[in-house]
């Protein structure tokens, strides 16, 4: 077959590391060289994937920009491969790539195998092989993991990077004396304190002690789920597991897996040194199942954490992650806290922050949501709401420039149409004619040109037009879901209240612990609001300056007494009744909110913040003190304290005779 002059892309690929720096690699792309060569065409360009798998064509750069460039128009002939298994070893694969080449008149050429898939006898070959090629790779991972299965049933490493405390030395696990010290460290802490193994990870970085980095991407920091692993493999106790963590195909997806973990896998005696004992490792795996069990959610989605993600720490910046705590009272009765803390144990690009103060779930969603509702309340905000609510986008400039392109554009086919009718009724004795065919066919395809430049404008300004309309979509909805927050908000679950949320918070900032008795000090929102007759993005609860000064007090105890004799001549006195008057006028031990405090928490179980103390004393009209130091409600929205926290506080009032 002539293929003198024919343009050609030439494809390679190696699947694993050995052949890429052996042979392979240079042998096919000089193999593909000479075939182009003899055949007399031109290489027109070369792409090359090193160590990908041909199982799809998921992973493979070279290979998707190859069939790129063949959809947007590169001019070629053919592609050429090695042999069809270079090409791929999915069927299918194989076969939609084959059919989109051809839908651009582009052939495949096998060299190896001699085939050419333009003609027809090579179309069936190519389908026969490529079934062939893709039994062929799904029995080379059959026994690949045949291999491993027989590799731990004879207690051998089954390969990878050999785990913490352990090096390979010809292809056993060998003790590595350092971190086998470390390891020994943490299982016996383990065992016989009552460590976690978050607090585990703080004590060896507390102590400088660091891992050693085994690639350049490995942190030397320990962290919680470091030591979790460590304390769950099997190995360090002379063991070999298999099957613990499993690849699994995800069903509706042709090319995807997933690694699932397994709780039934196999343990061997192993050929390597243990580092701990049979007895020490079962009693840490026994720990760790009695500790490491999740509570059943009782709750649903009724239970949310509304800040995560947003809620920012105070010293490092990084987002604070929601935790809880939960145990059972001798009563029975279980008992919960739910909090947020920094995520200083998580890696931080080799060091972590040491910000260890906890922050109530109950102490701050409540102040961000009353900041949104205070802002709603204010009549100048709800005004700015309501004028940007239906207000009109300006995308005439986008219009006007979309308008020319299809002026233009409707210009040049026209001129195009009349060519061609031109071209058509060219009389076949004019002087000169194959010359002026040739002449006319060239500014046909000019203007081809010009149509494909102007239509992509056309097209790229019309997404832009729809990307401003579809924002300014959202921001509407926006406005209207806060033009009726209190009611949206009062009927949703916590599930639905976090998104909303997440619409429209950004960030939320908080003081460090101890600085300030109001935890929230900024919000960030996702647009802009109004405050003080000025579009802000973020409101500041409390921009004045706060000096702390500590006063020592202390209360000392008359060390003497003075005697006072009284004569009342003829008066007669009634000693008793003088006594229960002065009981009565005796000043009493003031009740103070920490006494209310611990009283509620020795009798309720709980703790409450002063500002639901302060709340229900105000709603059941007791007197109430403003403090020289105090802010406006918007920059210090009060506190609503639950249906079961207002009862306990009544119980208390009521106990130190307040109501």
């Amino acid at each position: 077959m002539n293929r003198e002059g024919k343009r050609c892309l030439l494809y390679s690929r190696v699947s694993t590391e050995i052949q890429v720096d052996g042979y392979s690699l240079d042998a096919q792309k000089n193999g593909l060289k000479r075939f182009a060569e003899r055949e007399e065409m031109t290489v027109v360009d070369i792409y090359e994937d090193a160590g990908k798998s041909g199982k799809s064509i998921e992973g493979r750069p070279a290979f998707k920009k190859l069939l790129s460039d063949v959809e947007n128009g590169l001019d070629v002939d053919y592609v050429l491969v090695y042999k069809l298994s270079r090409f791929g070893r999915n069927a299918a694969d194989i076969l939609n790539s084959l059919a989109l080449l051809q839908t651009y008149d582009v052939n495949l050429i096998c060299i190896e195998e001699g085939i050419d898939s333009s003609q027809t006898s090579g179309k069936l070959l190519i389908s026969v092989l490529s079934a062939v090629a893709e039994i062929e790779r799904e029995n080379i991972l059959e026994q690949t993991m045949n291999g491993r299965r027989e590799k731990a049933r004879q207690g051998k490493w089954n390969g990878g990077p050999p785990p913490y405390g352990y090096m390979i030395k010809d292809g056993i696990l060998q003790i590595e004396e350092d971190e086998a010290k470390i390891v020994k460290m943490v299982f016996e802490m383990y065992t016989t304190t009552k460590i976690g193994y978050t607090g585990i990870a703080k004590y060896l970085n507390l102590q400088g002690i660091t891992k050693k980095k085994r690639k350049e991407s490995d942190v030397t920091i320990f962290s919680g789920r470091f030591i979790q692993i460590l304390l769950d493999n099997p190995v360090y106790c002379g063991k070999i597991a298999y099957g613990r963590r499993m690849r699994e195909k995800v069903k509706g997806k042709k090319n995807e897996y997933r690694v699932v973990a397994k709780k039934d896998f196999s343990i061997t005696e192993g050929q390597h040194e243990a580092i701990v004992s049979e007895e020490i490792w079962e009693k840490a795996h026994s720990k760790r199942i009695n500790t490491g069990v999740k509570f059943a959610s009782k709750s649903g989605q009724d239970r949310a954490y509304l800040l995560t993600g947003i809620l920012k720490c105070p010293k490092c910046g990084s987002s604070m992650y929601a935790n809880r705590i939960r145990w059972t009272k001798k009563d029975g009765t279980e008992k919960e806290i739910m909090y947020y803390s920094c995520s200083r144990n998580k890696m931080k690009r080799g060091g972590f922050c040491d910000y260890n103060a906890n922050l109530k779930k109950t102490d701050i969603e409540p102040l961000v949501v009353e900041v949104i509702k205070q802002l709603i309340r204010d009549k100048e905000f709800a005004i700015g709401i309501k004028k940007r609510i239906g207000m009109n986008v300006d995308v005439s400039r986008i219009i006007k420039e979309i308008d020319n392109y299809e002026l233009k554009l409707k210009e040049v086919k026209s001129n195009k149409t009349r060519l061609e009718e031109e071209l058509d009724s060219l009389p076949l004795d004019i002087k000169y004619r194959e010359r002026k065919i040739c002449d006319m066919t060239a500014r046909i395809d000019s203007m081809y040109d010009i149509i494909t430049e102007l239509e992509e404008k056309i097209e790229d300004a019309q997404y832009k037009k729809r990307a401003i309309e579809e924002k300014s979509l959202t921001l509407e909805n926006i406005y209207r879901i806060l033009e009726h927050f209190s009611e949206f908000y009062d009927i949703m679950n916590d599930e639905e209240r976090k998104e909303l949320l997440l619409e429209l918070i950004k960030e939320v900032h908080i003081y460090p612990e101890g600085e300030s008795e109001y935890p929230l000090k900024s919000i960030k929102f996702n647009f802009p609001v109004l405050q003080d007759g000025k579009e802000v993005e973020e409101i500041f609860l409390n921009k004045q300056l706060n000096v702390e000064t500590l006063v020592v007090l202390s209360h000392k105890k008359p060390d003497s007494h003075i005697e006072v004799k009284i004569d009342f001549d003829n008066t007669s006195l009634d000693k008793m009744a003088i006594s229960e008057r002065a009981e009565k006028r005796k000043p009493q031990e003031k009740t103070t909110y920490k006494k209310i405090q611990e009283w509620i928490e020795e009798n309720y179980g709980f703790k409450v913040h002063t500002a639901y103390v302060a709340e229900v004393k105000r709603e059941l009209g007791l007197p109430m003190y403003d403090a020289p130091n105090a802010v406006d409600e918007l920059k210090r929205p009060r506190q609503h304290p639950t249906e079961q926290m207002t009862t306990a506080i009544k119980a208390a009032l009521k106990h130190f005779e307040i109501i």
